[in-house]
């Protein structure tokens, strides 16, 4: 059992939801690591509640500061229930305390002995303003009893209560300060639905970049053309937010003021901001519409750099080839195409200000995949396996079919079984045939269902994608590329497989195991079994050398992603580097005893 389910109050769940996602990355990318993490009580218990279930889990931050918390299982790769608050003991003190989130990072800052070099003094803040957010959604879904995040695809999309898992403010939003309400209107959390802002631009300026599709049929998907004061005019959409930071700059205001580009206020269509807050789903509309939002989100600023908005159309130019082709090793593979991308510039301008105006006002339409299949039978891999308000996995009631139901074992590992059937795949088909390297990580992927038995995955966002330096480069043959575009879409082979192993296992397939195997942690195993043993299925398949799978299957670590180390140096989200974990399968028989005893 969750330990936050013993209170209800949205202040108390949001800061549980918070205090557990720090507690994931100091878990992952510190205490494992360094080997700092043991499953022990502590010499010194005073102040500490006494549990007769579950594993005491002891971490030496440094030599002057401890932290303690009961969790339900004891986890290679750092994944548990949190059954109890969190402890912390400073050297020398005769008892254990419970600080606030804020309070603990700033205890951990300085209390830093492993990184050398500036903190960023702002994350405490950033972690108050996350869990804040945080306790206003709470707060909202509780006055919603009827709302149903796993119901269809745009609930999906806007029921992820607590963001990321393992980042450590996961409901960061850097919003200007006039449109950080309780309930901001843009918000998907919050079920909002608005119209989006609107400019007119003169055709001058204008670069619609298109595969399979004309121009003008381009122009009439991003916006309501009908807006166009003549046919020398065109009209472009934009989140309400970054219109608000687009006209704030000196140089829009002046053509603002000349006429060159007209404000048309938020006469747009009505769309439902989705999950990633920058991408908008409109009903019956064949396109999502993706924006740029200069506002960061968590990790990142969300807009769309320039080389993204050429790299995103030769990705998709690649993946209509492959598909086209029908290859045998990717029958499984289902994509979001992404054909088009509309921006506009001052014509005549320098090249700084030609690529400023271009990731302000570029929008790259990404298919509606709910009119290939439909709204009921898509839902986000995020959600699916994300928490309630309440702090229980969603995803238990869905394989049961009713709210409140703890499904029999056979029935969630027959589930499990057909769900990484439809993820693995296509994967690592993608990077071992092809050296094409997607992101699988949970909000990448969209679950196709039929009455609930998952039946394919659809992957999607190319802007994230890569092409290994050994092989995917070759599909770059006859393309005319500027370098910077063709830097940003490299990867090394290395570099490629920590970025797929760290999204499959650890980001998307170890946070699907901890909600499936909720009050029965000794089904995690079962479920990692089950994994290897389609991991073995998918290698016989794959007819071609994958040597970094043979080493995992043969118990090598795997590579996690540094997101707390990242947001404590204040860098941004391109200079991640991974730390390893054990592997899940090598140590989980050995554990087994000590962790459910």
């Amino acid at each position: 059992m969750s330990y936050a389910r013993e209170s209800r109050l949205p202040s108390e769940i949001s800061r549980h939801a918070s205090m557990h996602a720090l507690l994931n990355c100091l878990i992952k990318e510190v205490a494992i690591p360094e080997q700092t993490l043991l499953y022990r009580w502590p010499a010194c218990r005073k102040g500490l509640p006494e549990y007769s279930e579950g594993a005491p889990l002891l971490i030496r931050w440094s030599a002057s500061l401890s932290l303690w918390v009961m969790v339900d299982r004891q986890s290679v790769l750092g994944s548990h229930y949190y059954l109890s608050d969190t402890y912390v003991r400073v050297a020398g003190d005769d008892r254990w305390q419970v600080l606030e989130l804020p309070e603990l990072i700033t205890a951990l800052l300085e209390h830093c002995e492993w990184h050398e070099g500036a903190l960023n003094q702002e994350l405490s803040v950033q972690a108050r303003q996350s869990q804040k957010v945080m306790a206003s959604i709470v707060a909202h879904a509780a006055e919603q009893p009827r709302c149903t995040p796993l119901a269809d695809y745009p609930s999906s999309e806007q029921g992820l209560w607590f963001g990321h898992p393992n980042h450590p403010t996961p409901k960061a939003r850097q919003w200007p300060s006039h449109l950080l309400q309780d309930k901001p209107a843009y918000a998907p959390e919050f079920g909002a639905t608005t119209p989006l802002y609107q400019f007119s631009f003169p055709r001058h300026g204008l670069s619609v970049q298109a595969n399979r599709l004309e121009h003008e049929e381009v122009l009439a998907q991003v916006a309501d053309q009908g807006a166009a004061e003549d046919v020398e005019r065109i009209v472009l959409s934009m989140h309400p937010v970054q219109a608000e930071l687009f006209k704030q700059d000196a140089r829009v205001s002046e053509l603002l003021k000349d006429k060159v580009i007209r404000d048309l206020g938020q006469s747009g269509w009505c769309a439902t901001p989705t999950a990633s807050m920058r991408t908008w789903y409109i009903e019956g509309h064949p396109w999502f519409l993706k924006g740029s939002l200069n506002v960061r989100i968590t990790n990142c600023v969300r807009k769309n750099a320039w080389y993204e908005l050429e790299s995103t159309l030769v990705i998709d130019r690649i993946m209509h080839q492959l598909l086209q082709a029908q290859e045998p090793s990717l029958d499984a593979l289902c994509v979001a195409q992404e054909p088009a991308t509309v921006h506009w510039a001052p014509e005549g301008s320098d090249d700084e200000q030609q690529r400023w105006f271009r990731e302000q006002t570029g929008v790259i339409l990404r298919e509606n995949f709910c009119q290939r299949f439909s709204p009921q039978t898509c839902l986000l891999s995020a959600t699916l396996f994300a928490r309630d308000p309440e702090l229980m996995p969603m995803v238990l009631d869905f394989i049961a079919g009713e709210p409140k139901a703890l499904p029999e074992p056979d029935k969630i590992r027959a589930w499990f079984q057909a769900y990484v059937g439809t993820l693995l795949a296509p994967v690592m088909g993608l990077f071992f045939r092809y050296g094409i390297v997607m992101e699988p990580h949970l909000q990448n992927c969209v679950l196709i269902h039929a009455d609930g038995t998952p039946r394919q995955m659809l992957l999607r966002d190319f802007e994230g994608v890569k092409l290994t330096s050994d092989k995917g480069l070759d599909w770059l043959a006859g393309e005319s590329l500027h370098p910077r575009v063709k830097a940003s879409m490299t990867y090394s082979r290395q570099q490629g497989w920590n970025r797929i192993a760290y999204c499959l296992f650890v980001n998307h397939l170890a946070e699907a195991i901890l909600a499936l195997s909720w009050q029965r942690p000794g089904q995690a195993d079962a479920l990692w079994q089950d994994t290897f043993d389609e991991l073995h299925r998918v290698k016989r398949e794959l007819n071609v050398p994958a040597p970094e799978l043979e080493e995992l299957l043969h118990g090598g670590s795997l590579p996690c992603k540094t997101n707390f180390k990242l947001r404590l140096m204040a860098q941004a989200d391109r200079q991640a580097q991974y730390v390893r974990l054990p592997n899940p399968w090598v140590t989980q028989t050995a554990k087994r005893e000590v962790a459910y005893g």
